[in-house]
């Protein structure tokens, strides 16, 4: 029995109290729970991040493309400049069309012990989160600390709460978006790796912070992808998903692609966000000079094609 195994029974049974309390249940005549579904039932919302879309550098193709292949949500880059240029045509092609902008990905930090980097950090997100706001875009992620953080983590977790990332929040609910905490996998980070992690964080700051979870973060840290979605309940806002053996296209690493207990959980809590995509694509091989040889388009389209094949039965199978 690994890790994973010997853990997950715990988990899955710890967390009953916890659903209980989330949705105010009481308890049937013969001592069991007694649940009952959320207001709306989950859906499936799939998602590719703009650079992974196997099309020519063209929004209206790139938008053609998801809409022809089964996805409903698009994941941006939080790139200032690209959302200054971008932005407001990317905003216009998608009048019209059954797609929706979710979250805008980019590197972030906020524990360095110069409390004036911090600080830069957080004005550098300003602007982000007022144009996030006006494409309604469901909200930015961030990872509070990457590596070995420059300070302690109790004094991060602080001054993130009641500073940083409150800030951040404070300006996201201003502008009609969200900031959207992503927990990292070890070896990223020692201070926020758990979805309930980042969900009791996201009530201590308030209005403005949401949570998300990462399938290939939570392999390593997680013992129950169900448990770790209903302790974030109704502040999950979005969904990474890749493959669980090497981190590319989901069905690439055969049986390990396993995602039937995180959907239950999706379920569980009627999840209507996206999942999406990230992670690369498999190489081929090697060439003679020892590079990776990547999969063309075609071939990248066929993979991405497997995929949405591949979830959408295990969400049926939830």
């Amino acid at each position: 029995m690994n890790r994973r195994d010997f853990l997950k029974g715990g988990a899955v049974a710890g967390m009953a109290a916890a659903c209980l309390s989330a949705r105010g249940e009481g308890c049937c005549g013969n001592g069991m729970p007694k649940l009952t579904p959320p207001a709306q039932p989950a859906q499936l919302n799939l998602c590719l991040q703009w650079w992974l879309i196997p099309t020519k550098d063209d929004i209206n193709a790139k938008l053609d493309y998801l809409e022809s292949n089964d996805f409903q949500a698009v994941e941006i880059t939080s790139k200032l400049e690209w959302l200054q240029e971008q932005g407001p045509k990317l905003v216009d092609a998608l009048k019209g069309r059954k797609l929706f902008l979710t979250t805008a990905c980019g590197p972030s930090r906020f524990d360095y012990a110069d409390k004036a980097k911090n600080d830069a950090e957080v004005e550098k997100f300003m602007p982000v989160l007022e144009i996030l706001g006006q494409m309604k875009s469901v909200g930015l992620i961030i990872c509070p600390a990457r590596g070995k953080p420059e300070v302690g983590l109790k004094e991060l977790r602080e001054d993130f709460v009641t500073n940083t990332g409150k800030r951040l929040a404070e300006k996201a609910a201003a502008c009609g978006t969200s900031i959207v905490l992503e927990p990292l996998r070890r070896g990223e980070t020692p201070f926020m790796r758990q979805v309930a992690d980042a969900a009791k964080m996201a009530q201590e700051i308030g209005k403005g912070c949401t949570v998300m979870g990462d399938f290939w973060h939570m392999m390593w840290e997680e013992p129950s992808y169900f448990a770790a979605f209903v302790a974030a309940g109704k502040l999950l806002t979005h969904v990474h998903i890749a493959s669980l053996g090497n981190r590319k296209v989901p069905g690439t690493d055969g049986a390990l692609d396993n995602y039937v207990d995180g959907f239950k959980g999706l379920k569980f809590i009627g999840y209507r966000g996206a999942v999406s995509m990230e992670c690369g694509f498999p190489a081929k091989g090697k060439d003679v000079k020892g590079k990776p040889i990547m999969p063309n388009e075609a071939e990248r389209h066929a993979l991405i094609q497997n995929m949405v094949k591949l979830l959408r039965q295990q969400w049926a199978e939830a």
